[in-house]
């Protein structure tokens, strides 16, 4: 039987202890520490005007399962315990050895935090810890690279959210993704509606045979006027919609101009009625698919044909939950921050600032390693004025591009001459992870 995800939020930790949904005892936490900026000690100090801190402390960790929840029936081993955001994250045990052994930067990082970092350390993780010195190989040196890089591309995103807040996203229908031909090409049906003065909660849809998402669009009449079917009794009209609607009735059902005595005789005859029609879409502002009816009268025939884009509208609701809980889950300085670089109007300084500092943190990090330094987390009296200067704005992209090419160079210099250990053996922290597992159960009369 497959358990329940667990995540930070539904789960129950008292003293390092993990409980499940229904208070089973799962596993337990073996370390934890503070990480993201403040590790790096590269923070913004203070509050915003809410009174949250500039800097938010994210937390990391190593947590370790018990056998029957790791080894049970239905593959229910679950390697990580993350919140919502993904700002604290717990990895398990056998996990957390695996990404060390792909020099993964976040998780061997974790090896190095400082003691005034660490915020609970199991003797299991001591031990572990101990031997961080050997999992420093040059096999560190891609990792570091490939996420400096991709610090790049994020602070220099045309496709970031910030963006769709500047354009103000609104949630849209499926009737925003409806169709009509005009010419050789398409407009949108409401588009199409509103030139002609007609209402989409008059239409009514029917499927067209053998051609997917496409539909005959039918017009009930008789709810468009009043039941005497004079012209100037219409309901719910200005004279602009009637002149609108009267030049689309002359040229489809008369074929060209139908004088006031044709229309009324065409108003009467049509006044009653017929299709009960109940519109494209709900006029609920919730509404979520295209409505149907029934098949009309025979001698009806369709106002216009359209098609539905349902794979455009599927995409657009995705994108704006996302947009969503970004705006939700949002650091707020960092938001003001970029927004305030988007609005100066000068392409130089439209960038993620603290993508950009840590991009040039990575390029930093790597270099040291690869001069046999290992890995240094407090960027204190190394370089952390410079990164708070990017982090603040106060060079211009052209300018930091420059100095990462420079910086480049010298990471490449340095990884061509280092003399570290070429790769991590295998064995060798398969061996640790299984002394520790051994270890753990020990301590647990397991």
């Amino acid at each position: 039987m497959k358990m329940n995800k667990l995540t930070l939020e539904n789960t129950r930790i008292e003293d390092h202890k993990i409980y499940d949904t229904d208070g089973n005892f799962v596993g337990e936490i073996l370390y934890e520490y503070i990480r993201g900026s403040r590790l790096y000690n590269i923070n913004l100090e203070g509050f915003d005007s809410d009174g949250n801190p500039l800097s938010d402390e994210d937390h990391g960790g190593v947590y370790i399962m018990t056998d029957n929840r790791k080894l049970g029936l239905g593959l229910d081993y679950q390697n990580e315990i993350k919140d919502e955001k993904n700002d604290n994250c717990l990895w398990e045990l056998g996990r957390f050895m695996e990404l060390v052994l792909t020099s993964n930067p976040t998780v061997l990082e974790a090896l190095f935090v400082p003691e005034d970092r660490v915020i609970y350390e199991h003797p299991v993780m001591k031990e572990l810890r101990s031997h961080r010195n050997e999992f420093v190989s040059k096999a560190c040196f891609k990792p570091y690279y490939m996420y400096s890089k991709s610090q790049i591309s994020k602070a220099r995103g045309q496709d970031k959210k910030i963006h769709w807040d500047i354009e103000q996203m609104k949630r849209k229908t499926p009737l925003d993704f409806c169709y009509t031909f005009k010419g050789q090409g398409s407009q949108p049906i409401s588009d199409w509606l509103d030139e002609n003065g007609l209402d989409q909660r008059n239409c009514g849809l029917v499927n067209v045979p053998s051609m997917p998402d496409m539909y005959g669009v039918y017009y009930d009449w008789g709810q468009h006027f009043r039941l005497d079917g004079t012209v100037d009794m219409m309901e719910f009209m200005d004279t602009d919609r009637y002149e609108k609607m009267r030049k689309f009735v002359s040229g489809f059902y008369f074929d060209g101009y139908a004088d006031d005595y044709e229309l009324e005789l065409w108003y009467e005859k049509n006044s009653t009625p017929k299709g009960g029609y109940t519109g494209i879409i709900s006029p609920d502002e919730d509404s979520n698919a295209i409505r149907f009816c029934s098949v009309p009268d025979k001698n009806e025939r369709p106002v216009c044909f359209m098609s539905y884009n349902a794979n455009g509208y599927a995409t657009h609701c995705r994108k704006y939950k996302e947009y969503l809980d970004w705006k939700n889950h949002r650091n707020k300085v960092r938001y003001e921050s970029n927004l305030e670089g988007e609005k100066s109007g000068n392409p130089d300084l439209m960038y993620d600032s603290k993508n950009m500092m840590h991009c040039f943190r990575m390029i930093s990090m790597a270099k040291e390693i690869a001069e046999g330094k290992g890995i240094i987390l407090d960027r204190t009296g190394i370089d952390k004025d410079f990164l708070m200067d990017v982090r603040m704005r106060r060079y211009g992209y052209s300018e930091l591009m420059k100095r990462l090419e420079e910086m480049s160079r010298e990471m490449d210099e340095a990884i061509q001459n280092s003399v570290i250990r070429e790769n991590i053996d295998p064995e060798f922290v398969n061996n640790l992870l299984l002394n520790a597992r051994k270890q753990w159960r020990e301590t647990n009369d397991l």
